[in-house]
């Protein structure tokens, strides 16, 4: 529709031209915009896009994984900081349990929530941040899970400003099967993190405390034996 709305506006030579009075420093400029993108709420594909209308497919993909990274950094950090507290008062006695599945899934989590175009990215790194996940595992699964995205998004703008039909259609049908994958994945997450709380709660925690491991479930021996007219009886 952007094409045929404005095809002159969004003609890649047309674009250029805007872009050159800041000459070199045009791409430092976008990378340094996608940095701070989370700031802005803005989504980060439509701009991966846009840098794809600019640059071409590959500069744009490897401008935008630095993006990426660096906005990756930035939510972690400021989520880590100010985000725990919230985050301990949303999830209550649950927090403990979030904890434990946050620091075991970290990487599938982020690679999940990069992933799948329908998941909010932003606010699924702040939760996990939020939660206890440790650094480099959730940048990671930021970064390999956002790569194939960013690639066929980027393409995507490219062939769009360059009048590419067939580059065009090509993308968007990967960018469903990058979808359908995502979906796939975040089941598998949601079922295992879900098993993981039920196994982690207090109330299993307090059942465990009371049976004794291997007897199917049958109460514990007490501690300390019973008295015999006054006199301890040994075991």
């Amino acid at each position: 529709m952007l094409r045929l709305l404005g095809p002159d506006f969004i003609d890649q030579r047309y674009i250029a031209d805007l872009l050159s009075p800041l000459g070199k420093a045009a791409p430092l400029a976008y990378i340094a915009f996608l940095a701070v993108r989370p700031l802005t709420l803005l989504p980060g594909q439509l701009l991966t896009a846009v840098g794809g209308m600019m640059f071409g497919t590959l500069a744009a993909t490897l401008y935008s994984l630095t993006g990426s990274f660096l906005s990756a950094m930035l939510l972690f950090v400021l989520a880590r900081k100010l985000g725990t507290r919230p985050m301990k008062r949303l999830a209550g006695g649950k927090y403990p349990a979030l904890v434990r599945a946050a620091k075991r899934h970290d990487f599938l989590f982020a690679f999940m929530a990069c992933i799948n175009p329908l998941c909010p990215t932003d606010v699924m790194l702040v939760a996990a941040a939020a939660s206890g996940a440790r650094f480099w595992p959730s940048v990671a699964g930021v970064m390999l899970g956002t790569i194939p995205g960013t690639f066929l998004t980027a393409q995507f703008g490219s062939g769009l400003a360059q009048g590419r039909t067939v580059m065009t259609a090509v993308s968007a049908a990967g960018l469903v099967v990058s979808l359908v994958l995502g979906v796939f994945i975040g089941r598998r997450f949601y079922k295992e993190l879900t098993e993981e709380s039920e196994a982690t709660s207090p109330e299993s925690d307090a059942r465990d405390e009371t049976t004794v491991p291997g007897l199917g479930g049958s109460p514990t021996m007490p501690r300390t034996p019973p008295k015999s007219d006054g006199v301890p009886a040994t075991w």
